[in-house]
């Protein structure tokens, strides 16, 4: 199955100042089980969260999970550890399912100045998520955000999907649609919807008034879904996400770290990144075969290279269709290129992804799939670019070693 979801942001970006996307799962074990990230040990350091790229709830495929714990806020004795929590530099804010929150963590609504309920659709490339805007203190390794806006996805106390949401395609409520018990958004920005959405209604956010039908509406800053990192109490100026290389044929899993703050601890200093200034958009741009993709991101969330290339054959089998399916494995290069002028070249390989998948079924994570890009003039540089690198992505007007935020170096 390949799923690939845009969060919201990246459909903002089209129209306003707004972030990247978020991703999906894919095809990659025959029997499914869950595996959690692995836990937090006495010698990992405080601002580092394990991470796991493994076949999470069931056949996930090139996705990184982690745990979070989301509690109710200001009570630190009404909490749960959530695993199998995408980490997804492509978007913004933490997205948990209702059904893997207990009745025992009471979350408060956000409402609005009449004190009606605001939900959120957060809309996919393959669909949408419903769910109501909450408050939460929220752990994630050694660092907490106190009192921030989540997302409590399918929560059922909110049933009943405007049409304004659903038309977008299936709604993925539930974690067997879903693929995972939620999403954690670290992307570049501090709020998943930014200005767009104080001034403008966009289908994104609504208010419920009992007994009526669902409304779009504006929504102030400081009640959209946040980033936790923007608000954690020090290390808050960006994250790093470091995973060790795989071979060609791919892994059975692979562990990582992200790691928080830039240029604030020993373990997270830019040593020699080349940083890549984002636009108002939080997007760059990438050269490929002659054309310019300036809709360009690092997207930890998504499980492929996103790319548009009319001369790479789609593959047609059913198990892995949508994927690229090359009669033999093609060694590319793009070049990427920022609005300060910095550029890079990249090396990548696409490999075939029914060879991939279907060769090694007990393998979760590939550095050589990709697919045909969902967006117009875009490029996602998906989790196969981690691989290998230490990937930095810096908060927008945030101050780091290597400038003000937004940007992203590797």
């Amino acid at each position: 199955m390949r799923r690939v979801s845009l969060l919201l942001c990246l459909l903002c970006a089209a129209l306003a100042g707004c972030g990247g996307g978020g991703g999906g799962g894919g095809d990659g074990g025959s029997t499914p089980k869950a595996a959690a990230s692995p836990p937090p040990t006495a010698t990992t350091p405080a601002n580092v969260l394990p991470i796991s790229v493994n076949i999470g709830l069931g056949n996930s495929t090139n996705l990184p999970f982690a745990s979070v714990t989301v509690c109710t806020a200001g009570n630190p004795n009404q909490c749960q550890t959530i695993n199998d929590i995408i980490v997804d530099t492509g978007s913004f804010g933490l997205r948990v399912l209702a059904s893997a929150l207990p009745g025992s963590v009471l979350l408060q609504q956000v409402a609005d100045s009449n004190n009606f309920p605001i939900v959120e659709c957060s809309q996919f490339a393959d669909g949408s998520s419903w769910g109501p805007v909450k408050t939460a203190d929220v752990t994630i390794g050694s660092k907490t955000a106190g009192a921030i806006p989540i997302q409590v996805i399918g929560d059922p106390n909110f049933s009943t999907v405007p049409g304004a949401c659903s038309s977008t395609g299936p709604i993925h409520n539930t974690a067997q649609t879903f693929g995972a018990n939620g999403v954690l958004g670290i992307g570049a920005f501090a709020h998943d919807c930014g200005n767009l959405c104080v001034t403008n209604t966009s289908n994104l956010y609504f208010i419920c008034p009992p007994g009526q039908d669902c409304q779009a509406t504006t929504v102030p800053l400081n009640n959209q879904v946040q980033n936790p990192v923007a608000f954690f109490p020090t290390d808050n100026n960006g994250v790093v996400i470091t995973l060790p290389a795989v071979p060609a044929a791919g892994a059975t899993s692979v562990d990582g770290s992200l790691i928080f703050g830039i240029g604030t601890q020993s373990n997270n200093g830019l040593g020699n990144a080349r940083v890549f200034a984002l636009n108002s958009s939080g997007n760059f741009s990438t050269l490929y075969n002659g054309q310019s993709y300036t809709r360009s991101f690092f997207d930890s969330g998504s499980n492929a290279l996103f790319i548009q290339d009319s001369t790479i054959p789609v593959c047609t089998d059913a198990s892995v269709k949508g994927f690229y399916c090359p009669a033999s494995t093609l060694n590319l290069t793009a070049t990427i290129a920022s609005s300060s002028g910095a550029t890079g070249v990249v090396d990548f390989s696409v490999a075939n992804a029914l060879n991939l998948l279907n060769g090694n079924p007990s393998f979760t994570a590939f550095s050589n799939l990709a697919a045909p890009s969902a967006l117009p003039n875009s490029f996602s540089w998906g989790l196969p670019f981690f691989y290998g690198r230490t990937v930095y992505t810096a908060l927008e007007g945030s101050s780091t070693p290597g400038g003000t935020g937004p940007y992203v170096a590797y």
